[in-house]
């Protein structure tokens, strides 16, 4: 089962971030990714196996320019999978997450176009693998690759 959610809010970075929106993008990254995760494993514990994967991102681990709600709720994220690989092992269940970095998609467009920088210094500086531009058939890969047995 693959829990790829993810918004980033209003894409306010400062403490004056409003709590609704703040709860709406918890909701959205974390409950929902929980909830997902909640009804795959009735069924995954029955079969003795299965895997769950979500997607976090690079922002639960480095501080980039991403609104906190987006960068909170991704630390979350990576909580959840540790916690729920600990109680689904037992039962044969595989839990992980991925962690991308900047993949161009219309949302990570939409985040550097928010930076005066042009958009190569952006992918520049947020770049893992340098020089590197990731595309979703990328993460499409690496998704597959950790659903395969």
């Amino acid at each position: 089962m693959f829990n790829n959610v993810g918004i980033l809010g209003d894409n306010e970075v400062r403490v004056t971030h409003a709590a609704e929106d703040f709860k709406r993008v918890f909701d959205v990254n974390v409950l929902d990714g929980f909830l997902g995760g909640k009804y795959a494993t009735r069924v995954m514990v029955l079969l003795k196996k299965g895997c769950i994967l979500f997607t976090a991102s690079l922002a639960s681990k480095i501080s980039i320019g991403l609104p906190h709600a987006h960068k909170t709720s991704k630390h979350a994220v990576v909580g959840l999978t540790k916690s729920l690989s600990v109680d689904l092992g037992e039962h044969g269940i595989r839990v992980n997450c991925i962690l991308p970095d900047g993949i161009m998609t219309p949302t990570f467009q939409k985040v550097i176009g928010n930076f005066d920088k042009k958009r190569e210094e952006m992918f520049a500086i947020s770049a893992v693998l340098k020089g590197t531009v990731l595309e979703p058939e990328d993460f499409a890969h690496a998704a597959l690759n950790f659903g395969k047995r």
